[in-house]
């Protein structure tokens, strides 16, 4: 994501941007990173991946012109991205949230609901990127959620209810012809939920036809799965 030369821009304005000066001690360095940090994060919970982006782009400017030895110990940022993976349900209702920081402490934090892909949030210090992994039959693109489910082909009919479960709960519509000949429904504003000055995402529910099992298939199938529909 960043230039690890720092090619991008030039030492003075890498020292511009972290507030040093060409008389700045090298020990100076992580304290002015720091400061420069939270000046970006202001008192805000969320962050902004471009703001981030131009101080540790600077402060590996200046790492690598001082030519300072690589040292992992204490240092919380400069290794930024660490990840956070979130599955669709959990970036759609957000919630209680564990896992490792990159230091290997185990964590527990509350993320809000409708975060995105890329999103960055603040974790005991740590600044993380979210990653939302996609799963067999539900998948999250920006704001929009895919969802596949599987219907009996007679209750894929125009006027025809019906009912699928989202991990926000139950979303219930009415199949329309057009709905019927793409076997897709999009239902606005039921995707991810507004975040960040963010509207509201889509749900997109693509339909696929369950097959029918007769007689002895039938049967069979269901002592293979007492539980299924």
């Amino acid at each position: 994501m960043f230039d690890a030369d720092g090619a991008g821009i030039t030492i003075d304005e890498a020292r511009a941007r972290l507030g040093l000066t060409g008389d700045s001690a090298p020990g100076e360095l992580q304290g002015a990173f720091h400061r420069a940090i939270e000046v970006a994060r202001g008192s805000a919970e969320c962050a902004d991946a471009g703001q981030f982006a131009e101080v540790l782009e600077a402060y590996r400017v200046v790492r690598a012109y001082l030519h300072l030895p690589e040292d992992v110990g204490g240092r919380r940022f400069d290794y930024w991205p660490t990840v956070i993976d979130l599955t669709p349900a959990e970036a759609m209702a957000g919630g209680m949230k564990t896992g490792r920081l990159l230091n290997g402490r185990p964590f527990e934090t509350k993320l809000p609901p409708g975060l995105r892909d890329g999103d960055l949030v603040w974790v005991w210090g740590w600044l993380l990127q979210v990653r939302i992994h996609e799963e067999p039959e539900i998948a999250v693109r920006q704001g929009d959620v895919w969802m596949a489910v599987r219907k009996a082909a007679d209750e894929l009919r125009p006027g025809h209810r019906l009912q699928v479960s989202t991990p926000l709960g139950p979303w219930s519509f009415r199949l329309s012809e057009e709905a019927v000949r793409q076997r897709m429904v999009r239902v606005p504003g039921a995707g991810l939920p507004p975040s960040r000055g963010r509207p509201a995402g889509d749900l997109y529910v693509l339909f696929q036809v369950k097959q029918q099992r007769h007689g002895a298939a039938a049967l069979l199938h269901k002592l293979a799965h007492p539980w299924a529909a």
